[in-house]
């Protein structure tokens, strides 16, 4: 490890708390080709392993109650892919280092992502097709991220998607990759160091949707979550796709009338408690590791240092 590096990290440490997003855990290296976020398991342990000598892991709660999150660490896993329990939980279990997985209810209960479905008309070269039959407000630029965009409601292209996929008899069921309701269950029993927080019902992106939409999203995991999990944290919100397009204000003010006073984004950024804001929800940063060089990775982003 550059010990420059490692020294700058520990500077922005003295200030700055760090909460780590990951998705897939896989050395299956289609998972990257088919854009889903994956880091291997050799690369995951040793992000832990040289961040833990500057950063103490936490749990979530801990890290959200401490007075200032300075030279603190959490992880996070989103989406609920069910290699984490693989391969990640051991090398934490080892390390006794606390997770929280955050879920979409209508996934875990069965139900097919639609952002599967958007990766399968990309894999199988249909995205024009599907295109000509779903007219929407903004198709600029890669399919994958004009399909996420917040001009386009996330329930409609949803819509659209069945639409295609029924009227071309192309069937897709649940994929097996993600959690179950009982491997939900059974984490929460078994396996103390993970918690498990609402990522909404079905992953849309809440600033493309209606008012009763977003409400829909971000309410009716709730009821459920507590029921599937003895470790659920009722005051933590992972935004899907987590970026400053992906919400608005009502997003904040359906959020906040829910309970939630703390959002996960994903803005690849170290996290500073701003304690002279009164405003809640407060949003907390987040960074996603790609490369095996996780320290030379989030410096990347402070070139010149925190100002």
């Amino acid at each position: 490890m550059n010990n420059n590096h490692r020294n700058s990290l520990r500077n922005l440490s003295k200030s700055h708390g760090l909460v780590l997003l990951y998705h897939s855990v896989s050395d299956d290296a289609s998972l990257s080709h088919n854009r889903i976020h994956n880091v291997s398991p050799n690369s995951f342990e040793r992000h832990l392993s040289e961040l833990h000598e500057i950063f103490r892991f936490v749990s979530l709660p801990e890290f959200l109650s401490a007075e200032s999150p300075a030279g603190l660490a959490t992880i996070t896993f989103d989406d609920g892919y069910r290699n984490v329990l693989i391969h990640a939980l051991p090398i934490l279990e080892d390390a006794q280092i606390p997770a929280t997985l955050c879920v979409n209810s209508s996934v875990v209960q069965g139900q097919p992502n639609w952002r599967d479905r958007i990766r399968f008309l990309i894999k199988h070269d249909l995205t024009q097709e599907f295109m000509n039959a779903c007219k929407l407000p903004m198709t600029e630029g890669m399919f994958y991220r004009f399909s996420k965009h917040p001009a386009n409601n996330s329930v409609l292209i949803d819509e659209c998607l069945n639409e295609y996929f029924h009227e071309h008899g192309i069937e897709i069921t649940r994929n097996p990759a993600y959690l179950d309701s009982k491997d939900l269950s059974a984490c929460s029993k078994s396996h103390k160091i993970l918690s498990v927080v609402n990522h909404g019902s079905r992953h849309y992106v809440l600033s493309s949707l209606t008012d009763k939409e977003q409400a829909h999203e971000i309410h009716e995991p709730i009821p459920w979550l507590p029921k599937c999990s003895r470790a659920y944290v009722e005051d933590v919100f992972s935004v899907p796709f987590g970026g400053s397009q992906d919400i608005n204000e009502k997003t904040l003010e359906i959020a906040g009338g829910a309970g939630y006073d703390n959002l996960l984004m994903s803005r690849q950024r170290l996290h500073r408690h701003d304690r002279s804001s009164p405003r809640k929800p407060r949003m907390i940063e987040r960074i996603m590791p790609r490369s095996r060089d996780v320290i030379k990775e989030i410096l990347s982003r402070y070139p010149d240092g925190m100002k």
